[in-house]
């Protein structure tokens, strides 16, 4: 706002230190409007010059069509498909191959392999690691996820994310599978506690599914839409006590 100095001497900061500062002074909050008008407009703008759709989402609608089918499924038979895990340490099961006896050697390997093997798109230096929490959110559990971000950055020198499913699908689902190809996606999921039926219709009590087999339902179809698409990605799940497991996780890297 024109008469707020709060953040001058931070803005100052940045421009001391040599990186660009745009400056937009609103005269009044009504402002706000016409700069989110304003920024959608440039996306539209850079998206037409570097030939993008910005009014397309298709992969981001390919792990949708991928949980619905789940979800048909799961009405027709009251199952999901079951995942099989290749290793399990006390509460922690590992999804792909391996010979480790422990998860966060699993996970290593998983990383290290691409690092050493990666294609064209992948490998040290190209990659970037995704970490994909199918978990309930609370303090806690972020904190250790920043944790486990933290040690995977430091050890492998590489940008590292993380989200909880399934809110992220949305934003950044469409970069995980439409980019060039570049992430490293690790997927946690966990047993299912303290479920609620969806109803079937608004207002009736008759339910077919729950919000806990939606979000699994969601999970797998955005793991086989990631392989669809040739990612790699990997399954971790946790059963019982998350933060524990997390916390076991962390003890190992």
């Amino acid at each position: 706002m024109g008469e707020d100095d709060s953040f001058d001497d931070f803005i100052e900061e940045f421009k001391n230190a040599g990186f660009t500062v745009i400056e937009i002074v609103f005269d009044d909050i009504y402002n706000l409007a016409g700069e989110m008008f304003r920024w959608e407009f440039a996306v539209a703008v850079a998206s037409k010059l570097l030939d993008v759709q910005p009014f397309d989402q298709p992969n981001v609608e390919s792990a949708k069509i991928v949980a619905r089918k789940m979800v048909a499924e799961y009405r027709e038979k009251g199952s999901l498909p079951e995942q099989t895990f290749s290793l399990q340490e006390g509460n922690l099961f590992f999804s792909n191959e391996t010979k480790k006896q422990k998860a966060a050697e699993a996970i290593q390997e998983f990383v290290e392999n691409d690092f050493e093997n990666g294609d064209s798109t992948t490998g040290k230096g190209r990659s970037y690691i995704s970490l994909q929490a199918f978990l309930t959110p609370s303090e806690e559990t972020t904190n250790l996820f920043h944790q486990l971000r933290t040690e995977l950055q430091k050890k492998y020198e590489c940008a590292v994310t993380f989200g909880y499913g399934p809110r992220f699908l949305h934003s950044t689902g469409q970069l995980h599978k439409g980019d060039a190809g570049n992430g490293i996606f690790i997927q946690f999921i966990a047993d299912i506690h303290d479920d609620l039926p969806i109803p079937d219709e608004a207002g009736s009590d008759d339910s077919s599914i729950s919000f806990g087999v939606l979000i699994h339902a969601q999970a797998m179809g955005d793991r086989e839409a990631l392989k669809e698409n040739n990612r790699k990605v990997c399954a971790v799940k946790i059963s019982g006590n998350i933060n524990e497991g997390l916390e076991k996780l962390l003890e190992e890297f």
